[in-house]
Parts: structure tokens; sequence; C-alpha cells
């Protein structure tokens, strides 16, 4: 079977991750195109695990890119012939599947990895992409059950194209380079704590850095690693230097070590918003090992099954967010083995199979 994946970029975010950790299986001939190449975080690692590997500047032809990425879609499926089109993209889904369908395409998938905005024009927006789906028969499938009940929830979205699958995590390939990390490790004074996050506005690293001057009071050697890059970047350097923060927190950027940075961890914290799909970084950190302190969001709280799996605390409540850090810091009984049977439910394969279930594949 060959599958053709549509990425918005191939930038090292949470998305084009996952496409890496469908092509890391070697399961089906699976394919990938950009829609625009720009930033080429992950191009080289897409371009080597992929059958073939495509790439266009749609994004730069201003209110032409709609027809723009139609026609490009199109002619790539004419050329490639997939069986299945996976949409990474949701806020292009309509005029990705559009291509893929006047090309012949019969089975489409469209990924939704965030809850919708919710507000009279937003839920307007929101009816305008999934109605064309619907018509198109593109099955929409959300990343976690809280993200498929909040589109639900728009009165006269159509219901019939939402399913809930987990997103998935290489998790043996985590384990074991966290692992081996850690073993590597030379002794450090203090401890480290890490976030991995875009630095976006659906994130909330703001509260996080507001707690690290509470954090300091208990471990003044604490360091806290925060991981990833985004337009929010510039301000949040600004916000540690007005903390006086430079010597506790690092600005790491974008990485592609990241399970040995976890397994350099002492701690593993997600400090985000209800704009969360779901936090495929927080199963990575379980197959880390790693105790986890994160905000209760719903998506967060599905992650964690219920705060089972991780210290759940108020959203913007920094002094909750620091206590919280510090009694997991404190603690001496943790035991990553509480993580085994969980993550089992967010594998590659899991995921893969039930995709292809609701396309009739399996």
């Amino acid at each position: 079977m060959k599958i053709l994946h549509i990425l918005q970029t191939p930038r090292a975010e949470g998305t084009p991750n996952l496409v890496l950790d469908w092509l890391g299986t070697d399961l089906h001939e699976q394919e990938v195109y950009v829609l625009h190449k720009d930033p080429a975080d992950l191009t080289d690692r897409l371009r080597s695990g992929a059958a073939w590997y495509g790439e266009a500047r749609h994004l730069d032809r201003g209110k032409w890119k709609f027809p723009s990425i139609a026609v490009g879609v199109r002619t790539v499926c004419l050329e490639r012939k997939p069986d299945l089109v996976i949409c990474w993209t949701t806020g292009f889904a309509n005029w990705v599947c559009l291509g893929a369908r006047l090309a012949g395409v019969r089975r489409l998938i469209v990924h939704c990895g965030n809850p919708p905005t919710r507000g009279l024009k937003t839920d307007w927006i929101t009816r305008y992409v999934m109605w064309p789906l619907a018509l198109m028969d593109a099955k929409c499938v959300c990343c976690s059950r809280y993200v498929r009940d909040e589109f639900l929830s728009i009165p006269f979205v159509s219901r019939s194209i939402f399913s809930a699958v987990h997103n998935c995590a290489r998790l043996d390939e985590v384990s074991k380079r966290a692992a081996i990390a850690r073993a590597q490790r030379q002794q450090v004074k203090g401890s480290v704590g890490i976030m991995v996050a875009t630095m976006e506005a659906h994130k909330d690293h703001r509260t996080l850095m507001h707690a690290v001057p509470i954090i300091l009071k208990e471990f003044p050697d604490f360091r806290l690693r925060l991981v990833g890059d985004g337009s929010l970047r510039a301000q949040l350097q600004d916000l540690a230097d007005s903390l006086s923060l430079q010597n506790a927190v690092d600005f790491l950027g974008t990485r592609t070590d990241i399970p040995e940075l976890l397994g350099q961890a002492d701690l593993f914290i997600f400090s985000t918003t209800v704009q969360e799909g779901l936090g495929s970084v927080l199963i990575e950190a379980m197959a880390a090992g790693l105790p986890i302190v994160a905000t209760s969001v719903p998506a967060c709280v599905e992650a964690l099954d219920n705060g089972r799996f991780g210290t759940l605390v108020p959203f913007a409540d920094t002094a909750a967010l620091g206590n919280a850090v510090i009694k997991a810091l404190k603690c001496k009984n943790f035991s990553a083995n509480i993580y085994s049977e969980w993550t089992g439910h967010f594998t590659p394969l899991s995921m893969i199979t039930q995709y292809l279930s609701l396309v009739r594949l399996a």
C-alpha cells in the first residue's frame, strides 16, 4: 500500500515528528510532500526515511496559495498514485483533499492535532473547513478524545467524520537513547528540569519561567532547559533576563537529540494551555523514565490518565507549579516502571493500525 503524507513544513515540531515515527516502522510504501520547504529542520530526515520526498513553496503565493495547494497536490497524486493521502495540517485540509480527490484518490485522512478555537466567528470558520471534508468523505482523526469532543461540541458541524486516535512516540528508541545518556551523564551540581515545546502562544512557558525563582529558593543550583523554538523565543529570553534567570535557564533551540536531553534531566515539566491537543512529549518523557509535572488541561489529563502518571497543577498557577516541581525533585521513591503498561497504548504500530482501519485498509 502507498501512503502519501502531506505536511505544511518540515519544521521540527509535532506533526513532522509523527510522520518520522510512521516512516521508522518501514510499514507500507510511505511518501512525503511538504507544502512549503522552509524551515527545513527535518528535511534530511524526512527525505532519507521516505520512499519519495517532494517539496514546494505554495505558502509564498499570498491569496493564491489555496488554489496553488490544490493544483500542486493534484499533480503529485497523479504522478505518485497513492492509495491513501494523510493531511497533517488542518488549516489547509480542504484544499489538500480537493487536490487529492481531483486526482482520483478515494481514501483521505485529516489529522487534527489541536482543539478548535471557539467563538461565533471561529465556529463558522471550523464549519467552513469541515463541511467540504465531509462532502469529500475525508476522515478527521483527532489526536485525543478531548480534541474530538471539542470539535463535536460545535453546533451543526458534521459529526460523522470525527474519530480519536492517540498520537504515537518511538518509545523503544527514546527509552534506549535516554538510558545511554543517563549512564554517561557526568556528575552535575544541582537538578535539571526540562521542557520540550514550540515557543508559541498555545504553550505556557511564561508561567514556568515565573515559577523558577520559587524553585531556586529550595534548589539554588536548579537549571531549566527549554528545548524548542518559535515566534515567542525573543520575548521569553527577555523575560528570563528581567527575572535574573540568565544562570538558571538554558534556551537550547531546535534539537535532534531530545532522547539524550531527556536522559540527562531529572524531571520533565510541561506548562501548557487548553489549546494543547495531547502533548506527545509527555509520552516521550515517560519512555525516558522521567517523573512529570504538567498543567491540568484536558489533553494532559488524558495523556497522564487523570494524574496517575504525573503531577497535574492548575493552569497559569505559578506557585502551584513551582511547589510541585520542588516536591517532585525531593521525591526519592519514584520508579519509571509505573509507565510500562500505559505507554504501550502510544506505539507507532498502534496508531498506524487504527488509522488504516478507519479507511478499511488495515
